[in-house]
């Protein structure tokens, strides 16, 4: 009987250990799956997040930097704009009179800096500079447009203005400061870069270091910085 009873104890003992030991290896194998799921790729997290470069985000989050009003009733539009849904987003500006456009000043690829495309660099009863900024050590470009027509009345480096009398200093390529007299409708030389005595700048820093301070009906009176920060006033004819 006791033989008996140590038999049936052995069985019990064996038969509880095997029980352990497949639960045990039951958990290391869903420890394995689980594992293994949580190192496939999440499906929301790789989904790509929504496309930002639709005109409605731009509008929103990327508006124009710069100043659109000008004087008697004039503007520039900035907006962006495809040709078609296939067609890249662009950017431009117009030049406008109320609900008229006039014309298209400028249109470029909508990921470029705002002054690039172009700003107001000055505001004039019948005109207004329209310049273009590349940065990179670079002079601004410029054009004296015409409000009514949009037609460009003169071209080159912006450096200076003057709203009276009105007046538009600027270079002429990179070896002639001038001077254009708007009411007179007069360009005026005023230093040869190359050759000057009072200007040892760069093309690039002379809206810097020149300035209009002054003008009389006769004359205009220019203020120049040199490098060594010693500042003159020169007086030249209008």
């Amino acid at each position: 009987m006791k033989t008996k009873a140590l038999l049936f104890s052995i069985f019990l003992l064996l038969f509880f250990s095997c029980q352990e030991k497949i639960k045990s290896n039951e958990k290391k194998a869903t420890n394995i799956i689980t594992a293994k799921n949580n190192s496939q790729p999440d499906k929301k997290k790789a989904t790509p997040e929504r496309d930002t470069t639709t005109i409605e985000y731009l509008n929103k989050y990327n508006p124009y930097d710069y100043e659109t009003k000008l004087s008697n009733g004039y503007s520039l539009e900035f907006k962006y704009f495809q040709e078609d849904k296939n067609s890249p987003i662009e950017m431009c500006l117009n030049l406008k009179r109320g609900d008229k456009t006039i014309d298209t000043l400028n249109i470029m690829g909508y990921g470029a800096p705002h002054k690039n495309l172009g700003y107001i660099g000055a505001d004039y009863n019948k005109y207004f500079a329209f310049v273009n900024s590349f940065g990179s050590g670079n002079p601004h470009d410029f054009k004296l447009i015409e409000k009514q027509n949009g037609k460009t009345i003169k071209s080159g480096f912006i450096v200076d203005s003057f709203k009276n009398p009105e007046l538009l200093l600027y270079a002429k390529g990179y070896d002639s400061l001038m001077l254009y007299d708007i009411e007179k409708k007069k360009d005026n030389f005023i230093e040869n870069l190359n050759q000057s005595k009072v200007i040892d700048c760069m093309v690039s820093e002379l809206n810097q270091v020149v300035k209009i301070k002054k003008a009389t009906k006769k004359y205009v009176f220019i203020e120049i910085e040199n490098h060594e920060n010693k500042v003159t006033t020169r007086k030249y004819n209008r």
